[in-house]
């Protein structure tokens, strides 16, 4: 028996979603409700691990218990109860015994939100940018360099890739309004802070920091030279995962 969970969740509190010893995780969150619900020890298993501090929407985890769940709406029900309210199981359903949320997962969506402007303390899903000046034009040209299948060597401190650091980046989409600049980004796979630096590289080039040759150069360049800034996490949502 195989069930996998749509959870959303703020992860403000949390260092990330993998299970910490000595920190508050998501799935740590996850597996003591379940644990407690079913009566015995469960683990589970997300379809990627989120940064610190880093957001969901559509996280996909799944575990496999002793039993058959009959009621799964009921399930659901009485597991919110037992979670922190920032952390949400959308739904559940049974799968085949082979689904594997990270490994059967053909596409990911994340998006990341900021703002140039007057703070605004209730925005706690958004970057807030104080910059004096930034350009929203040049960060999404900056952005859409990425589009298309690179290698993303210097965009991950990863130190080794089975696919190379290649990536392909399907989509991406830019909602501007009033300040509040959100980009969604859909891609075959994303590496260890890739959508941050992406995102941190476009936000220099925003304020004037750094050039699009430059953004140019980095993402051809044949020798690793890891970029070392990213964006902040409190703005990367991971969106959804495509199956």
């Amino acid at each position: 028996m195989n069930y996998v969970m749509v959870v959303s969740y703020n992860g403000a509190k949390y260092f990330g979603f993998e299970k910490q010893k000595n920190h508050p995780s998501i799935q740590g969150e996850i597996e003591k409700a379940l644990s407690t619900y079913l009566g015995y020890p469960m683990t589970i298993h997300g379809s990627g691990r989120t940064d610190k501090g880093v957001h969901a929407i559509g996280q996909r985890c799944n575990f496999k218990p002793k039993k058959e769940i009959k009621d799964l709406d009921a399930a659901v029900f009485s597991l919110n109860r037992l979670l922190p309210k920032d952390i949400f199981i959308k739904s559940m359903e049974k799968k085949d015994d082979d689904f594997d949320s990270r490994h059967s997962a053909a596409k990911k969506v994340y998006s990341y939100s900021f703002h140039h402007g007057p703070r605004n303390p209730f925005a706690i899903t958004e970057y807030q940018l104080e910059y004096k000046k930034f350009d929203f034009v040049l960060f999404e040209k900056a952005m859409r360099l990425f589009l298309g299948k690179h290698d993303f060597k210097n965009f991950t401190p990863k130190p080794i890739d089975k696919d190379n650091f290649i990536r392909d980046i399907l989509e991406m989409t830019f909602d501007l309004h009033e300040g509040h600049m959100k980009v969604t980004l859909t891609a075959n796979g994303f590496m260890t802070y890739m959508v941050r630096t992406m995102v941190g590289v476009a936000m220099r080039v925003g304020e004037g920091k750094m050039t699009l040759e430059e953004v140019e150069k980095s993402l051809d360049a044949k020798e690793r030279k890891i970029i070392s800034f990213k964006a902040d996490p409190s703005g990367l949502t991971l969106e959804d995962v495509i199956y």
